[in-house]
């Protein structure tokens, strides 16, 4: 993500100049034939602009599934002390997992830990609260819990046992 405004001004120059070229070019091949080379180097740039972004953690103020009203499950995390928190995340109504960058916060790394020891110790999955929004305000950070402990199956009734005395008669 460190690259991609650079990228992304690049490939806007580029654009530009391809559109002066393209205005310019009805006279002389050879501004045609730099408007194709022009071309070459912005699909070039954009495609390593895309295959930069590929397997880096989005930031988390960038997430679209903010307002979605579910909590999201957390799959991983990596707590990255004095820099930033990592989270693998499943979001509700989609099967892929996705990738954030969390910036560092003493709170929500001790609530995170707090919850996987939590959920070590029952067996349960870590909750992710996607209503955080960060701003300038002091608002409370993210907050992390723990699914509570899943209900044991409900026991089959008992057989019914009837009893005979052998001696009597009914």
């Amino acid at each position: 993500m460190e690259n991609v405004p650079i990228l992304y001004l690049l490939q806007t120059f580029l654009a530009g100049l391809l559109v002066v070229i393209a205005i310019w070019s009805r006279r002389k091949i050879g501004l045609r034939i730099a408007a194709v080379i022009v071309l070459s180097a912005l699909v070039l740039v954009g495609y390593f602009s895309l295959v930069n972004l590929l397997g880096r953690p989005q930031p988390l103020e960038y997430a679209s599934f903010k307002n979605s009203g579910d909590d999201a499950t957390v799959i991983a995390a990596s707590i990255d002390e004095g820099n930033a928190i990592y989270l693998w995340l499943r979001i509700p109504g989609t099967n892929q997992p996705h990738y954030y960058r969390m910036d560092w916060d003493h709170e929500a790394a001790t609530s995170l830990k707090r919850a996987i020891d939590q959920s070590l110790r029952n067996n349960t999955s870590i909750q992710f609260d996607l209503e955080y929004e960060p701003s300038l305000e002091n608002r409370q950070m993210p907050q992390f819990y723990n699914l509570p402990q899943p209900s044991l199956p409900m026991k089959p009734p008992p057989e019914v046992f009837e009893y005979r005395n052998p001696d009597s008669p009914i």
